[in-house]
C-alpha cells in the first residue's frame, strides 16, 4: 500500500532531482494564502470529510463548505458551517462569496458547466475561483477510466489507503487543460494564474515503478506532451 507517508518521502526524492518543483498541494495552498484575510467570505464546494478549507476557517471572515454527501459532511472534523447541497443549485444569494476553492472535486462533476455558472453566481465582482484537479490525459488517469465503477472503492483502499466511503464515481467532463479553461472562461471567470503540475509518487510502490513515473513527467517537458501532467491548479476571478 502506498500511504502518505511513503508518497511524502518520495516526494522529497524528486524534488532532490527536480529543484525548484513543487507538488500540487504547495502550488495551491502558495495561491491561497494572500486571498485569506478577516473580511473574506470563503466556500470550500465539495468539501467532502477533509476539505481544504477548514484549515483556515480562523484566517477568514466567514468559512462554508457544501456536499452532496450528508456522512462526509458530518465527518467532517474541522469546519464548523456547512451545507449538504448539490453543485448546480447552490443555495446561496448571488454575489455571497470572495473566494471559493474547489479541491479534487470538478472530476466528480456529472454537468461541470452548470457548477461554474452557480460559481459564478455566488461571487461577489472581483471575486475569486481556486481549484485543484487531475488531468484525464495523464496515463494514470487513462488507465483509471477502464477500472469498473464498483471494482474502484475497494482497489482503492488497497492501493491507497483510502476508505471506499471517500471514493465518489468520476465523470472527467471537464479535465484537460483546454476544455477546462474554456468552460471557465465561458462560465465568466478571467484566468489570474494556472500551473500544469507532474508528480510521479502515485507509482510510488516500487523505486522502479517510481523512476519510470519520474522519466514520464520529464518527458512531459516536451512539446508533444504539453499538457499531460497530472495535475491541474488555477486560480481565476469574477470579471
Amino acid at each position: 500500500m502506498l500511504d502518505l507517508s511513503r508518497q511524502e518521502l518520495y516526494r522529497a526524492r524528486y524534488r532532490a532531482q527536480r529543484p525548484g518543483w513543487r507538488p500540487a498541494g504547495e502550488v495551491f495552498n502558495a495561491l491561497l494564502e494572500p486571498l485569506l484575510t478577516p473580511a473574506t467570505r470563503a466556500l470550500d464546494a465539495g468539501c467532502g470529510r477533509f476539505g481544504v478549507l477548514g484549515r483556515f476557517q480562523d484566517r477568514v471572515g466567514l468559512a462554508v463548505g457544501v456536499d452532496q454527501d450528508f456522512p462526509s459532511l458530518r465527518g467532517n472534523p474541522l469546519l464548523s458551517l456547512r451545507v449538504q447541497a448539490q453543485l448546480e443549485t447552490l443555495p446561496f444569494p448571488m454575489h455571497t462569496f470572495d473566494l471559493i476553492l474547489c479541491t479534487w472535486v470538478i472530476e466528480h462533476l456529472p454537468e461541470p458547466k452548470r457548477v461554474f455558472q452557480e460559481i459564478v453566481r455566488t461571487l461577489r465582482p472581483g471575486g475569486h475561483f481556486l481549484l485543484l484537479t487531475p488531468n484525464v490525459r495523464h496515463p494514470l488517469m487513462i488507465l483509471g477510466r477502464w477500472i469498473p465503477q464498483r471494482l474502484r472503492p475497494s482497489l482503492v483502499e488497497r492501493l491507497y489507503g483510502r476508505a471506499p466511503q471517500d471514493t465518489f464515481p468520476v465523470f472527467y467532463r471537464a479535465n484537460t487543460p483546454g476544455k477546462l479553461r474554456r468552460l471557465l472562461h465561458e462560465a465568466g471567470l478571467r484566468e489570474i494564474a494556472w500551473f500544469e503540475i507532474e508528480d510521479p509518487t502515485y507509482l510510488a510502490f516500487h523505486p522502479l515503478l517510481f523512476a519510470l513515473a519520474a522519466l514520464y513527467e520529464r518527458l512531459t517537458a516536451l512539446p508533444p506532451l504539453r499538457g499531460w501532467r497530472i495535475h491541474l491548479v488555477g486560480l481565476f476571478q469574477k470579471e
